[in-house]
């Protein structure tokens, strides 16, 4: 009989490409792993966008998966969903579940996005504690809560699952404070485990892959600077496209991560495009179906650099030299500590200044960091894959 395997909080219809990305790695990593042990496992995505049965096509082989709609599952008005429109919200089916992987979009079990958001995260886990064998946190950003009544909550129902696994060190410290060691773990972003095939730029050009943030430009949700940043984004962004436009031989690539086309304040692609009329000679890239072409369209690039972080492990992943402008610990958590990449813009401490220096350094530098980036693939990338393999086969044996 099939084991019933739940993703939670991944949508691999998503259309912020990194949580899209969590969504297909973390299918096409449990798939293998449960392949590799021999189980028989039949998978679903719960808080998708739909509620269809579905299959993509990843590494050449076809993985059908069902939909389950995100609720606040334990939010009165959710409930009265389950209970009033049980069909539509396959209410039976979503308690049956043998194993939860919970991945949180990779870096919402916290409280910087809101209460609200955090609440949704932390009572998915509560709910199926009722009703699963294991239930286990997928390698992603624990923390930070900032209300110390989020982080009580948070580390008491972490205490009542079965394994928790951290992409950074940062996080993996945090939760070591509250948590049993033998129940934690550090390992590495799923993203890394993520297929691609390699986009080939003809045109005897240095192709520079520039991710432009739309919830940035826009001052975050708030549109007051939500995320505290000493950097003035907008004027970094227009110094940056000002100094690739001013090389020679050199083809400047918009490639937005985040293109919602209802969510105007995350869109990348519109600010993209706001900013091709300022600079008509770059390309912007394609609005990607996948976050599978997003990766191939960035391996493509000589030098990238970008405030959306899953563009940025995409650039990583691809051996790309990469400058990544962090906004939040998640960047330093995974890329100066994990990856030991310390090539990184901090736009929340850093002066527009500094960072700019800094990337300027890092595009002059691209050789040496592709040769870092090489060796960072084998030493650790690799080995910490394979750990978590190693973990999650103990886990569903």
């Amino acid at each position: 009989m099939k084991k019933k395997v739940a993703i939670v909080w991944a949508n691999p219809y998503n259309k912020n490409l990194g949580v899209g990305a969590l969504a297909y790695s973390a299918l096409a990593f449990l798939n293998d792993v449960f392949k590799e042990n021999n189980i028989d496992a039949e998978f679903s995505f719960v808080g998708s966008s739909s509620n269809a049965y579905d299959s993509v096509i990843i590494n050449s082989k076809e993985i059908p998966f069902g939909n389950f709609k995100g609720l606040d599952f334990l939010n009165w008005k959710s409930r009265l969903k389950l209970f009033l429109l049980s069909k539509k919200f396959q209410s039976q089916k979503i308690k049956q579940f043998d194993y939860v992987f919970d991945i949180a979009e990779g870096d919402s079990f916290t409280d910087i996005y809101g209460a609200q958001r955090f609440w949704k995260i932390l009572n998915s886990k509560r709910f199926f504690r009722r009703f699963v064998k294991k239930q286990v946190l997928l390698p992603q950003t624990i923390g930070p809560f900032k209300d110390k009544v989020h982080e009580e909550e948070a580390f008491k129902t972490m205490r009542q699952l079965d394994f928790v696994i951290s992409r950074d060190k940062q996080s993996y410290d945090y939760s070591a404070k509250f948590l049993p060691k033998d129940k934690i773990s550090e390992t590495i972003d799923v993203a890394f485990y993520m297929p691609y095939e390699k986009t080939q730029f003809n045109n005897g050009k240095l192709n520079i892959g520039i991710n432009v943030s739309g919830l940035l430009w826009n001052g975050g949700y708030t549109r007051n600077n939500q995320f505290n940043m000493k950097t003035d984004y907008k004027s970094l962004i227009l110094d940056v496209l000002s100094y690739f436009n001013s090389l020679e031989n050199v083809q400047i690539h918009l490639v937005p991560h985040v293109i919602p086309t209802d969510q105007p304040v995350e869109d990348d692609y519109s600010v993209s495009e706001e900013l091709k009329l300022q600079f008509p000679n770059v390309i912007v890239s394609p609005r990607f179906k996948t976050p599978i072409e997003a990766k191939g369209y960035i391996s493509g690039m000589d030098f990238f650099t970008g405030a959306r972080m899953h563009a940025c492990i995409a650039a990583f992943s691809t051996g790309v030299p990469v400058y990544p402008m962090a906004y939040s610990r998640k960047f330093n958590g995974l890329f100066g500590e994990t990856l030991q990449y310390k090539i990184m813009g901090d736009c929340v401490n850093s002066s527009n200044e500094d960072v700019f220096e800094g990337l300027k350094d890092a595009f002059i530098n691209r050789s040496e960091l592709k040769k870092q980036i090489r060796e960072t693939e084998s030493n650790i990338i690799k080995p910490r894959l394979n750990k978590l393999k190693t973990i999650i086969s103990e886990i569903i044996k």
